[in-house]
């Protein structure tokens, strides 16, 4: 129902679809609204805020599609039944991406709450080749070991209290036979390359991660652990956005737990 006057209302709505542009950082709210005014998709330092000085400075919300997707049930189930679903701070469902290497890969509504052997065994009928880890939520998701399935449920909850982030929750698995450094020479590179360089920790930090790494894995070279370290903290802590700030829980994920593979390429 569009247009003015919807059946005599008095309300009118219309809407404006605008072909997205591609660069991943525009997955970031102030991002998008300035790829959409036609600028530069730079993240904007907040406040104001989008729901204050928004899209042409005007207010503004910005919603993913999942959550627009879920207004047809609450409308017509009332909120309460919405979050009758899944756990008491994670309410819902939750659309899980799984990938080629389970057996039976696709996209799947999941109740909040629901054990993520259950999501991983049951409805991805398990991998069809052995699986060392998996990165949750995207590239800066965590880096979830295939030891730890059965400590987690698919809840904000669980993910936070083991270490990691839920995120989108979609599944890219990491094959056994992967070195963990070449999985994390490219998630530097992907974070360098998607970087919109507003602000130079995450410009630089995320280069200079890519080019220790590359170094060590090409050539005798050993990392620093404590220069390493600092540049995951600064990356953390001066970042503008979560591009920047979320880039180094996965590789910490990495260092914890496959400190084994890891140590041979620092000092």
């Amino acid at each position: 129902m569009i247009g003015k006057n919807i059946d005599g209302s008095g309300f009118d709505f219309d809407f404006k679809v605008i072909r997205a542009q591609g660069s991943y950082i525009c997955g970031e709210e102030t991002a998008l609204i300035n790829s959409i005014e036609g600028q530069r998709p730079e993240v904007r330092v907040r406040p104001p805020y989008p729901a204050e000085q928004g899209l042409f400075n005007k207010p503004t919300i910005v919603n993913n599609v999942e959550t627009l997707s879920t207004l047809h049930f609450i409308i017509e189930q009332g909120g309460a039944a919405w979050k009758a679903i899944g756990t008491e701070r994670s309410s819902g469902t939750k659309l899980v991406c799984l990938d080629s290497f389970f057996n039976k890969p696709g996209i799947y509504e999941v109740e909040m709450g629901t054990p993520m052997s259950t999501v991983i065994n049951d409805m991805g009928g398990g991998f069809k080749s052995p699986v060392k880890a998996m990165q949750i939520g995207g590239p800066l998701g965590g880096l979830v070991p295939v030891s730890k399935i059965d400590d987690l449920k698919l809840d904000f909850e669980s993910f936070a209290e083991n270490g990691f982030l839920m995120g989108h929750a979609s599944i890219i698995c990491i094959p056994e036979t992967m070195p963990m450094i070449d999985f994390l020479e490219h998630l530097f590179d992907f974070a360098a390359y998607e970087s919109c360089g507003k602000c130079f920790p995450c410009r630089l930090g995320t280069k200079r991660g890519h080019e220790l790494l590359r170094k060590a894995n090409t050539s005798d070279y050993k990392i620093s652990k404590k220069l390493f370290e600092d540049l995951l903290n600064t990356l953390e802590e001066g970042s503008l956005c979560a591009h920047g700030g979320g880039i180094p829980l996965p590789v910490k994920n990495a260092m914890e737990y496959f400190e084994d593979e890891m140590k041979g390429y620092f000092e």
